[in-house]
Order: structure tokens, then C-alpha cells, then sequence
């Protein structure tokens, strides 16, 4: 038997490269969407700040007026944007998706009825498509995104550099400070992932299972053996699910404490720096605008590390399935005759797993 096609999948790069590499074009224009997305989410302050210091300074309507509608209309460009790279995304996802589910269904029917007794078809479907589904997000968004929020963070603080150094540097520490922590928590919670699909596909394909035999299991009054076996996995998922959970709430809510001490730290700053008058009111808008703009980011790096630490349990769990080999191997090269075969037995064993055989030394007698 012929190695499977993708069997050398081992990380995220190797995902990349195998799936997305066929949609250069597709990814090409999602990263300008997202980076002309970046450059608007930049410019509207700016205009923000024109609008405060003009009208505190007494600038005329016709400026106020213009600045106005230039803010609406960049926002309005802003969400077209993003509709657009949303679009593009998913598109990217599902057909590098469809492809990476066609490589696993191929594989799994090149494997031998071993393969198959030791799972059940629910446990097979929901390891070709549940895990496959997770991976969504990681194709479509999560490696794109983050370089594009990353770039959103380094342009942010070099704005804020540019109004005063004092405020880049503290708010640069504060995000610095924020991604940090983040990572931190994010190690902890791939093991976990890792253990609840597992149990999510035990689940399934128990359910898959007895579903298909409902006529069986009512016939041989087995229902209740069933449902014990039901409440059973329910009970031994229910921990595991909720150790996953927390965690990635655990990276949610210290995110909402660094946003909370990232808005305090902007508005000391800049109550600081307008009383000495070294900036305008303006100005103190910008940095607080800013600095609340870093949540999005954050809140997304947070978001797509999330998805992956559910991505990594699942390409892991993709890459053992593809890396799994039929224990029978096809590899003869003998023509057959034409016309009619004998077939003669001699001390024939066989079984579908080598702990089970179904034939024990069969020599059936001659004539």
C-alpha cells in the first residue's frame, strides 16, 4: 500500500503550505483587505482629534462639516472592508477544508476492516468533520489575523510614540505586558482541548451507534444498558469539558482586567501630560481612543490563540489518523492466469486483529 498523500503533516506550517499554498491568490486579497482595514482603523482618530482641537479652537463649520463626513465616511469604507475579507475568508476555509476532509475520507477507506471494528462510524465521522470543522477558523483567519492585529499593535504604539514619548512607552509596556500574560495561559490550555475532543468524538460515535441499532437495542431489551452507558460518557465528559472551558475563560477574563488597566493607565497619562500642557484636548482623545482601539487586537490575538490551541489538539488528532497504516498489506505483483482458480488451505489463521483471530490453523481435507 501506497503512503497517504498527506502523511508528512506534522504542524502548522506543514497545514499551511499543503492546503492554503493552492489559494495564493484568495489569501493574497484577504491580506490587502485586512491591511487596508488596518489603515482605516488608524486614519479615523486622526480625524477625531482634528474635529476636538478645531472646534475647541474655533475653527469654522465648513472644516467641521468636512471632517465629519470624512470619519463617517471611512468608517462606512471600514465595515465594507470587512464584510469583504469575511467573505474571502470563509471562502479560503472551506475549500481548503473540503480538501483536507477528502484526504482523510481517502485514507480511511484505503485501511483494513481492523481499522473499522476498532471505531464506530460516529467516532469516524465526527474525526473527519468535528476536527475538520475546528480547523475552519485556523485556515480562514487565525494565522492571517494575527499578523495583521500584530501589525495593528505596533501602529498603534508608534502613533502614540509620535504624540509623546512618555505615552508610547507605557503603553507599549501595557501591551507588552498583555501579550505576555496571554501566551503564558495559553500553554496551559492545549492538553486540555486536546482531552475534550477526544471525549466529544468517544461521545458521538457511541450515539452515532446505537441510533443506527435502535431496532436491536429495543429487541433485546438492552435500552437501559444503553442509556447507562449514555449517562456514563456524559458524566466522564462533563469534567473534562469544563477544565477546557475555564481555561480559555481564564485567558477571556484577564483580558478584561488588562483592558480595564490599559483605559486607567491612558486616561492618567494623558490627565497628566493636558495639565502640564504639553498635549491638546485632542490629543487626550487620541490616546485614550487608542489605547480602548488596543482591545480589539488583543482581544483577537486572545481569540485566535484560542482557536489555536483547538486547532493544534486537532491537527494532532488529524496527523495520528493519517499516519495510521492497514495491517494488511497489499504489495504483491504476481499477474493472475486467466480463466478458473484453485485455491488450496494449509494451516490458515486470520483475524481482523492479531488478539482475535476468526480462522485457527484451518487445513480443510483434500477431496
Amino acid at each position: 500500500m501506497s503512503a497517504p498523500p498527506r502523511a508528512n503533516l506534522r504542524s502548522y506550517r506543514d497545514f499551511l503550505l499543503t492546503y492554503l499554498a493552492p489559494q495564493r491568490l484568495r489569501v493574497a486579497l484577504m491580506s490587502t483587505l485586512i491591511l487596508t482595514g488596518i489603515a482605516l482603523q488608524l486614519a479615523n482618530p486622526q480625524i477625531l482629534r482634528y474635529f476636538i482641537d478645531s472646534a475647541t479652537s474655533g475653527g469654522s463649520v465648513t472644516s467641521l462639516m468636512l471632517a465629519g463626513v470624512l470619519f463617517v465616511g471611512i468608517a462606512l469604507a471600514n465595515q465594507a472592508v470587512s464584510v469583504l475579507a469575511t467573505y474571502v475568508s470563509e471562502n479560503v476555509a472551506w475549500i481548503a477544508t473540503n480538501g483536507l476532509r477528502t484526504d482523510l475520507v481517502e485514507h480511511c477507506l484505503g485501511l483494513d476492516m481492523a481499522f473499522h471494528k476498532e471505531r464506530t462510524a460516529g467516532e469516524l465521522i465526527e474525526r473527519i468533520d468535528g476536527d475538520v470543522n475546528t480547523l475552519s477558523n485556523f485556515f480562514s483567519q487565525s494565522v492571517v489575523h494575527l499578523l495583521g492585529n500584530a501589525l495593528l499593535l505596533i501602529g498603534i504604539i508608534l502613533l502614540l510614540f509620535r504624540e509623546d514619548w512618555r505615552v508610547g512607552t507605557a503603553i507599549a509596556a501595557f501591551a507588552l505586558l498583555a501579550l505576555v500574560t496571554l501566551i503564558r495561559i495559553r500553554s496551559f490550555a492545549l492538553p486540555a482541548w486536546d482531552r475534550e475532543r477526544q471525549k466529544n468524538a468517544e461521545f458521538f460515535g457511541f450515539l452515532g451507534e446505537q441510533l443506527a441499532g435502535t431496532e436491536d437495542v429495543r429487541a433485546n431489551g438492552a435500552t437501559a444498558y444503553v442509556m447507562r452507558h449514555f449517562f456514563q460518557l456524559l458524566r466522564n465528559w462533563y469534567p473534562v469539558n469544563r477544565r477546557a472551558t475555564l481555561s480559555s475563560y481564564t485567558m477571556f477574563m484577564v483580558s478584561i482586567g488588562l483592558f480595564g488597566l490599559g483605559a486607567a493607565l491612558a486616561f492618567a497619562i494623558g490627565a497628566y501630560l493636558w495639565s502640564n500642557k504639553v498635549i491638546s484636548v485632542g490629543a487626550v482623545y487620541l490616546i485614550f481612543y487608542y489605547t480602548t482601539l488596543l482591545n480589539s487586537p488583543i482581544e483577537q490575538i486572545r481569540q485566535q490563540l484560542e482557536d489555536l490551541q483547538k486547532a493544534g489538539a486537532s491537527i494532532g488528532r488529524v496527523k495520528n489518523l493519517l499516519q495510521m497504516w492497514a495491517t494488511i498489506q497489499d504489495d504483491g505483483t504476481t499477474p493472475l492466469p486467466t480463466g478458473a482458480l484453485s485455491v488450496e488451505l494449509c494451516d490458515v489463521s486470520f483475524g481482523y486483529n492479531t488478539d482475535e483471530p476468526v480462522l485457527k490453523h484451518v487445513t480443510p481435507p483434500l477431496g
